[in-house]
């Protein structure tokens, strides 16, 4: 089962109206996350690595369907493993 980690060299900055920021420090990028992409980060940096685990938090604290959840999910994870800012273990 694949796990996904955030990447050490990203720094995270949450902000009141529930969007977020991230930066990675050797690019110098910086990521701009909505409420649902600051969600699925702070659930990744407490631990809820896979696919299933973030599916099933989103669906428990969001009003979206499993089918949905899921999509969003590997859809978010794989831009971020694009611009690497996290990375997965197998």
């Amino acid at each position: 089962m694949a796990r996904y980690e955030p990447d050490p060299r990203v720094n995270f900055t949450r902000f009141d109206e529930g969007e977020g920021v991230l930066l990675h420090l050797e690019t110098r990028s910086y990521y701009t996350l909505n409420d649902t992409g600051v969600f699925i980060w702070e659930q990744l940096e407490a631990g809820r690595q896979t696919v299933e685990e973030l599916v099933e938090a989103l669906v428990a604290n969001y009003e979206v369907t499993q089918e949905e959840a899921e999509r969003q999910v590997r859809a978010f994870l794989e831009a971020l493993q694009q611009e690497g800012l996290i990375t997965c273990r197998v």
